[in-house]
């Protein structure tokens, strides 16, 4: 244990210093700062389009100022020279022409370095007053045109099944938890990327530079396995409790801050939906995961022979992780009989699998047993990972990671058969 220990100090304290695991924590936080920086700048900068309407029409020129709001306003004038004169004064982004004879048409002209017009919008309630203007010619009363333009109305809920009931869901629920297991599959593929890819640089900087060898002289290869495995794990949960601590405060700070876009952002999202089983389901799924994922990257980093060879390595890891990721980014759309069977497969089932839990896509139920799979997997994988890193980390091979593998099995097929018994 003390051996494993000296090891474990090793990594853990040596990448702590390391500029790299600076950015591996702080390049996250640099990237969320600066979305949301922009963010607030796009609703700050954001001003009310002032649209100047010259109609002959009473009816439309009332439609039209009830309509406004706060992104566009309309202003009536008499006439479209007067107008025109305070569009080139800079009062106005706009200019709306509507004539009623012989049938109703609009034209608008907009100034290129005004604040942008809805067109959409503009439409819209042109259609409104048109309505209105054609409802006054007809002499149709208020109630006549409600009762001729009233759209039924559509109640919709989301129901999910457990244990054969059906289980309400809100819309805003499901997307809320949906964000969770999306959330959490982004985590794990942005944290896999990069320890896995620094177990593997471990492993591979040793014995391309041929130290393993002293090493192993002094420990032995199942104690500098477990000991770079927990230096790399004590990393990630030294990042994962500067997040914690970060989004705490930064949730703290804009409930303090007066109103603002972020803050109503944030409103918006429906926590009620995220049960406390979902939180632990995820953490755990996180953290078995991410070690699946770096004990992949032991092993694949053990069959290295140099430091060339080291983005090899890495390779399989990134492949299997941008499939988990993509998967969890359809799944989220949508489910097929393909996809269900992948949120069960290691590896893939850990970014698709909370996705597919948080949309109410699948029970309780179905999830703990994707992650008890998973456990039992991530068991028997270590246990093999911990064979071949024994016949491995003093192994070198020129013929590639896949040569290397070959020989590693051929090595331990014959490790294990019986030896004869000599007389």
């Amino acid at each position: 244990m003390k051996k494993m220990d000296v090891i474990f100090r090793q990594v853990f304290f040596k990448n702590l210093k390391s500029k790299t695991w600076l950015w591996i924590v702080l390049g996250p936080l640099v990237l969320a700062a600066v979305f949301g920086g922009v963010f607030w700048l796009m609703n700050q900068t954001n001003q009310t389009s002032k649209i100047g309407v010259v109609t002959s029409s009473p009816a439309l020129t009332s439609t039209l100022k009830a309509s406004s709001d706060d992104d566009q306003r309309y202003i009536s004038y008499s006439s479209t020279a007067a107008a025109k004169r305070a569009m080139a004064d800079e009062d106005l982004d706009g200019v709306l022409t509507i004539s009623t004879q012989p049938t109703t048409h609009a034209s608008l002209i907009e100034r290129t370095d005004g604040n942008g017009i809805n067109q959409t919008q503009l439409q819209s309630v042109l259609a409104q007053a048109h309505t209105k203007e054609v409802a006054a010619q007809l002499k149709l009363s208020t109630t006549q045109l409600q009762s001729l333009f009233a759209t039924p109305q559509l109640a919709t809920s989301s129901v999910s099944v457990d244990r054969g009931k059906l289980v309400s869901r809100s819309a805003k629920t499901q997307k809320s938890g949906a964000m969770v297991g999306f959330i959490l599959g982004m985590l794990i593929y942005t944290f896999v990327i990069s320890y896995a890819s620094m177990m593997a640089q471990e492993i591979g900087t040793e014995k391309g530079s041929r130290i393993e060898e002293s090493i192993l002289t002094a420990i032995t290869p199942q104690a500098q396995f477990f000991g770079k495995l927990l230096g790399i794990l004590a990393l990630m949960a030294v990042q994962m409790a500067i997040y914690g601590v970060v989004t705490l405060a930064g949730g703290l700070l804009l409930q303090r801050l007066p109103k603002n876009p972020l803050s109503s952002l944030v409103t918006n999202i429906d926590l009620s939906g995220i049960s406390l089983n979902m939180l632990i389901f995820s953490l755990v799924f996180f953290f078995v995961g991410t070690l699946t994922y770096t004990v992949l990257a032991a092993l694949t980093g053990s069959l290295v022979a140099n430091q060339e060879q080291i983005g090899q390595a890495t390779t399989p890891i990134v492949m299997l992780g941008m499939l988990g990721y993509f998967g969890a980014l359809i799944v989220a759309g949508g489910t097929s009989p393909i996809l269900n069977i992948a949120s069960y497969i290691p590896f893939l089932s850990t970014m698709m699998m909370p996705v597919r839990l948080g949309a109410g896509q699948v029970t309780a139920v179905a999830g703990w047993s994707a992650l008890g799979i998973n456990l039992v997997f991530l068991i028997l994988f270590t246990w093999l990972t911990v064979k071949f890193y024994q016949t491995n980390v003093l192994s070198y091979s020129d013929g590639g990671m896949l040569k290397a593998f070959k020989r590693s099995w051929q090595l331990q097929r014959a490790a294990r058969k019986p030896k004869p018994v000599k007389s």
